[in-house]
């Protein structure tokens, strides 16, 4: 007498195998969405290095002023 779900004892168990998969998946997506949220972050920090560099005076906070990019005029 066959089921009436349409499953017998001789199908394969599809479901053992999908969920590892899955999560899988879903760290290899995850680990993307990491790197690129990084690399984002880098070219803001470049761009801002950029912009601070040349500024036309130095930069001081509390007494300390740092001069970066000294030029050789």
């Amino acid at each position: 007498m066959a089921n009436l779900n349409g499953a017998s004892g001789t199908d394969f168990p599809w479901r053992r195998f999908l969920y590892p998969f899955a999560l899988a998946g879903a760290a290899v997506v995850g680990g993307w969405g990491l790197v690129a949220a990084l690399a984002y972050l880098l070219d803001i920090a470049a761009h801002t290095a950029t912009v601070i560099a040349n500024t036309a005076g130095p930069i001081g906070v509390g007494g300390i002023t740092l001069k970066l990019f000294t030029s050789k005029r």
